[in-house]
C-alpha cells in the first residue's frame, strides 16, 4: 500500500534568496511558475536592478493569482495569495514584516 505523501506548509516549500548579480531573474520567475513562494532579499543589490526584478516578478506573481507583500525595506515576498494566507508563510511574514 502507498503512502499518500505528506502536503508541505508554504513556509516550508519557501525559498529565501539573497538576491546579487549571480541570481537570474527568469529563474526566480519559474519558481514562481511551480508554485514555490519566494523570500527575497535585495539588501546588498543594486538599486535600479533591484527595482527590476521586483516589477517582473510582480508581473509574474499577478498572473498567478499572486501578490508581492513587503517584509522590510529589501526584503519581499512573492507568492500566490492562497500561499500568503497559509498560516505557516503568514505567521513568518507578521514576525519579521517592520
Amino acid at each position: 500500500m502507498r503512502r499518500k505523501k505528506d502536503k508541505q506548509s508554504a513556509y516550508e516549500r519557501t525559498e529565501f534568496i539573497k538576491v546579487d548579480e549571480d541570481v537570474d531573474v527568469f529563474e526566480l520567475a519559474d519558481k514562481l511558475l511551480y508554485r514555490k513562494p519566494l523570500i527575497l532579499n535585495f539588501e546588498d543589490f543594486d538599486t535600479v536592478e533591484s527595482n527590476r526584478f521586483i516589477i517582473f516578478l510582480s508581473g509574474v506573481a499577478y498572473a498567478l493569482d499572486g501578490d508581492v507583500e513587503v517584509i522590510r525595506e529589501k526584503i519581499f515576498a512573492f507568492a500566490t495569495k492562497k500561499d500568503l494566507k497559509d498560516k505557516s508563510l503568514r505567521s513568518f511574514i507578521k514576525k519579521y514584516k517592520e
